[in-house]
């Protein structure tokens, strides 16, 4: 391919279609984005993330290297994550594990969605009766289907008086009751047959249900990663490349293109005809929303941090470049604030804490890190913004939750030797956010670290490497992995992950300061997003992320942003509740509260700086064992 002097070479590689990891979105912090140069000359700057190993073979970080003549470049194999497939509406709460939202009342949702198809006869013109067609047209859908002045839009007018005389007078409607719109019309009694689509659009992953709107059923899904993730992991660095020229087309476009292509598979899948597909019902974060629709958010990380809409309006599927249903209807769930949003209501609405007496807890443990504590009386929310590392990014030998993925580990006391389960049950290939707290939950414990996060080099740990003054600890042996290369967690890893468990825990603490609350007041936390599928709550206790409270009070959820939306598709109650919620709960920018930045630095320690707040780790610090408790001193 051909680029002008001084191109950016990580760029050139994006342009050719070649995927590449760079989960920092390009500026130089995460070290994936590596690239030989075999022949020709680039221009890069100096890094430290690259071992003088490798920099001799003629590696380079693509995204600080500027090319310089013709390249021939080499790009080291990258393992290519696979996404799961989510089996169904409720695919993650089949097990025990996931019980508590309430099936049955799910299931016994009153079927009501917004879209109608009905057949109806429009009264027939005569002599004495010589109103227009559209006239008559309306008054029958106002009759019918208690829509008062319906909007017809130019193209169903067009078609109006050949559709009304083909079949008698005859014709079936299909309507949008919340826009009072005409989405189609056609000739004769087609039947009352039509489907929707609910839609997760994540920052990891995108989810779509192909849902029967006459009696609720799934009748298929989708799951892709979110193909924006190599314009960066987290909405930060994904807002700053949607700022450059051409970026916000970009992001849109492969979003959509993700979205369409996903839709094509359904329809495929199912032989449903896609003139039947009648509304497309969307949840996502703020960011993920503004990109969706084309709409800059420059302004959702500028002070003082605010969306360009909170609920964007209705849509026609065309309108915002959704191919194959071209009779649909698109809707997006209403956000709350810039780092709240839809995909959080959407969770809200599908846990019914809105209507319960019970101090609840909602997190949303992703990028972003939103809560949510409140009751049937009152919510107040926030986001906290944990960053990638929970989901492998920023971490050197992190991945996601995939197959191959680390997700649990423990370690052996007396060897300090790591045993690891494994996603799919094959050789590991990295690690993933679960597996991350268990290790360094069960180093603390075990003593290889210390509060701080530091190795101790004392113990005598013979799978303690130390190099060049960084020191990382190997969980698997290049000879047992599935890359060959060893896995391993080194200080610099830890560091990130005490910065991003400390603003969930200072999130929490804050919020619940605000109303004069503490953690024991809480009756139920429910915790959302893949990182609960696998998570071992103890070691995040240990480790000073979530609260210090019985282990009973949690409860996993899964995907609540996807189950939110389906419930709103079904039912225009559920959806005017979703908004309902939205404006209910009352939103703290914890960037600029003091209370928030002092409860952070205080939990940049194992688990906390003040241990009272985790009576149960100081407890378990403190065992018999007095060899333990000599390395917590």
């Amino acid at each position: 391919m051909k680029v002008s002097p001084n191109y950016n070479l990580r760029q050139a590689i994006l342009d050719s279609g070649i995927q590449i990891d760079s989960s920092c979105g390009g500026v130089g912090t995460c070290g994936r984005c590596l690239a030989k140069v075999n022949e020709g000359k680039v221009k890069t700057k100096k890094t430290g993330l690259i071992s003088p190993g490798k920099k001799e073979k003629g590696y380079v970080l693509s995204c600080l290297s500027k090319v310089q003549s013709d390249l021939i470049i080499e790009i080291p194999r990258q393992r290519k994550a696979r996404a799961k497939i989510v089996d169904g509406v409720f695919a993650e709460i089949k097990s025990k594990k996931y019980s508590d939202i309430n099936r049955s009342e799910i299931s016994s949702v009153q079927i009501k969605p917004w879209i109608k198809k009905e057949a109806i006869t429009v009264e027939k013109p005569s002599l004495s009766y010589g109103t227009s067609d559209l006239y008559r047209l309306k008054k029958s859908v106002r009759e019918k289907l208690g829509i008062e002045n319906c909007i017809v839009p130019i193209h169903l007018t067009r078609k109006l008086p050949r559709v009304l005389r083909e079949k008698n007078w005859e014709i079936t409607v299909t309507a949008d009751k919340e826009n009072a719109t005409l989405i189609d019309i056609q000739p004769g009694k087609t039947g009352s047959k039509c489907y929707g689509l609910a839609l997760d659009i994540g920052t990891t992953s995108l989810v779509i249900y192909l849902v029967d709107l006459g009696n609720g059923k799934i009748i298929s899904t989708e799951s892709e990663y979110n193909p924006q993730i190599k314009f960066g992991e987290d909405i930060i660095n994904r807002i700053i490349y949607a700022g450059k020229k051409g970026g916000l087309e970009k992001l849109r476009e492969i979003v959509v293109d993700s979205i369409n292509n996903m839709i094509w598979k359904l329809l495929f899948n199912s032989r449903i005809d896609a003139d039947n597909i009648v509304s497309l019902m969307v949840a996502g974060n703020s960011t993920m929303m503004h990109l969706f629709y084309g709409v800059s958010p420059r302004y959702i990380r500028e002070e003082p941090y605010v969306t360009v809409a909170n609920k964007f309006p209705g849509s026609t599927a065309s309108e915002v470049n959704i191919k194959h249903i071209k009779n649909a209807y698109v809707y997006s769930i209403q956000g709350v604030a810039s780092y709240l949003g839809g995909d959080i209501t959407s969770g809200i609405l599908a846990t019914d804490m809105f209507k319960k007496e019970e101090l609840t807890l909602f997190m949303d443990l992703g990028t972003n890190g939103e809560l949510v504590v409140g009751n049937s009386e009152w919510m107040m929310g926030a986001s906290c913004s944990a960053g990638p590392a929970f989901e492998g990014g920023g971490v050197k030998c992190g991945i996601r939750a995939v197959d191959g993925a680390i997700e649990k580990v423990s370690i052996d006391q007396r060897t300090y030797k790591c045993q690891v389960e494994v996603i799919g049950g094959g050789k590991p290939a990295g690690i993933c956010g679960s597996g991350l707290i268990d290790v360094i939950g069960e180093m603390y414990l075990k003593g290889v670290i210390d509060r701080k996060g530091k190795f101790n080099q004392e113990i005598g740990n013979k799978y303690l490497k130390c190099e060049d003054k960084i020191c990382h600890y190997v969980l698997v042996n290049g000879r047992d992995s599935a890359n060959r290369r060893d896995i391993y967690i080194s200080e610099v890893d830890i560091d990130n992950l005490i910065r991003a468990k400390a603003a969930i825990y200072a999130g929490i603490k804050t919020l619940l300061e605000e109303v004069d609350l503490n953690v024991d007041d809480l009756e139920k936390i429910y915790i959302a997003g893949g990182l609960g599928r696998h998570l071992y709550v103890k070691n995040a206790i240990v480790i000073g992320m979530l609260p210090d409270v019985e282990v009973k009070k949690y409860f996993f959820l899964g995907n609540t942003s996807v189950t939110g939306a389906y419930l709103s598709l079904l039912s225009e109650d559920k959806y005017k509740q979703s908004s309902d919620i939205a404006d209910h709960i009352t939103y703290i920018e914890l960037s600029v509260n003091m209370k928030f930045m002092d409860r952070y630095v205080a939990g940049l320690f194992l688990p906390y700086t003040d241990m009272k707040d985790f009576p149960s780790v100081e407890e378990s610090l403190y065992s018999p064992d007095k060899k333990i408790k000599s390395r917590f001193k």
